[in-house]
């Protein structure tokens, strides 16, 4: 049976140098609690992702939430944040600066002035405005082995977090760190798994040969696909491994294979459909000691960096921290704003350690504010 104490071993055993222990700790005791919550409360399809264990977890425990992956959860809760009496949604409005206490604390944020004038809304504020992935100064300056990586996501993760809380002495923590991949499709942007090399696929360039060792880290791996003809590779596999990851992915069976994928019964048909010189990709599927089969799946994919692990310090109870460790009153940090539990390094990851990031100090923040109004 799962418990807190076997969710944090994983934790330590894949990300040993995470120094966050206290995070760590509040963070494992919200799994069970998040899971239960989403479902009852908030009328989210959650879904045991495989009755094996994977993705560096030493059993059963992740979780899926819709065919849509991440745009599934974010309906929902927005659903259910605007059927509270308690909660307004405001959209299109865009936050101009924190207002801050004569001692140093936070006491609410002003909105970019309008042909209203200026408008305060007062309270703690929660910052959940994304990293700064999208943002290549603030990659430059704090990641530089990522610069010659694109990305191709969304636009929203600008560093607004950073810029925001820079005034106050927020303390950025594991600022170099960040996901990368090298499967990133196009021309559709969506990402494979690392599953699918984990069930021996193969990388080839546009002159149908391979290039790389695919099973070496995800950095080196992204770059070297980077430094192909194009800045692109071409991910082939077969039924057999297509139907093994499909059976413990929803979102890879559903919206992620359909979208991104050729399909072809032969390898003259797959190289017709990727455009690539059969002659030698026949080689070197023939060659390829691994073994792949007939029917064939092909991907157009390149390296690509999908988001930054680093973010704004914070506390067990997600509140941010200055650069001397102390929490700054009324100021809280969650999701892609707040550093994460994977640590200071791009080349290790345990599967779900980002939701668990985001949404265990969303929770934390809001049972800490509830806290606080009820004391006070």
């Amino acid at each position: 049976m799962d418990a807190p104490d076997r969710l944090r071993a994983d934790i330590d055993a894949v990300l040993p140098d995470h120094g966050e222990a206290a995070l760590a700790d509040a963070l494992v005791a919200q799994g069970a609690p998040l899971v239960e919550w989403l479902a009852d409360r908030c009328d989210v399809q959650v879904h045991l992702q495989s009755t094996t264990a994977q993705g560096g977890h030493g059993i059963a425990r992740l979780h899926s939430v819709g065919d849509q992956g991440g745009a599934s959860l974010i309906a929902a809760l927005t659903r259910a944040a605007a059927h509270h009496t308690h909660i307004r949604v405001r959209t299109a409005t865009d936050v101009d600066r924190l207002v801050p206490t004569d001692d140093g604390g936070v006491a609410g944020v002003a909105l970019r002035p309008d042909r209203r004038g200026n408008t305060l809304i007062n309270g703690p504020v929660v910052i959940a405005c994304g990293g700064y992935v999208a943002d290549d100064e603030l990659v430059v300056k704090y990641a530089p082995e990522l610069k010659d990586l694109p990305y191709f996501g969304p636009a929203g993760a600008k560093g607004d977090a950073l810029r925001l809380t820079g005034p106050l002495g927020a303390a950025v923590r594991h600022g170099a760190a960040g996901q990368v991949t090298a499967f990133l499709a196009q021309p559709s942007h969506l990402a494979l798994t690392s599953a699918v090399l984990a069930h021996v696929a193969i990388l080839v360039n546009q002159r149908g040969a391979r290039f790389t060792d695919e099973l070496q880290a995800t950095l080196p791996l992204a770059l070297a696909v980077r430094g192909q003809p194009g800045r692109v590779g071409y991910l082939l596999f077969d039924e057999r491994i297509a139907s093994a990851v499909a059976a413990h992915d929803p979102f890879f069976a559903r919206v992620v294979l359909p979208r991104t994928s050729r399909r072809a019964s032969s390898i003259g048909m797959l190289a017709k459909q990727l455009e690539l010189p059969e002659g030698a990709l026949r080689e070197t599927i023939e060659g390829y000691t691994g073994g792949i089969a007939e029917p064939y799946y092909g991907v157009r994919v390149t390296g690509a960096r999908r988001a930054m692990r680093g973010g704004l310090a914070v506390d067990a109870g997600a509140r941010v921290l200055d650069a001397s460790g102390n929490a700054i009153a009324g100021l809280f940090a969650v999701g892609g704003a707040a550093a994460s539990l994977s640590g200071p390094r791009t080349d290790r990851e345990l599967e779900g350690i980002d939701a668990l990031s985001g949404l265990g100090l969303a929770r934390l923040a809001a049972l800490g504010m509830a806290t606080a109004s009820d004391d006070g």
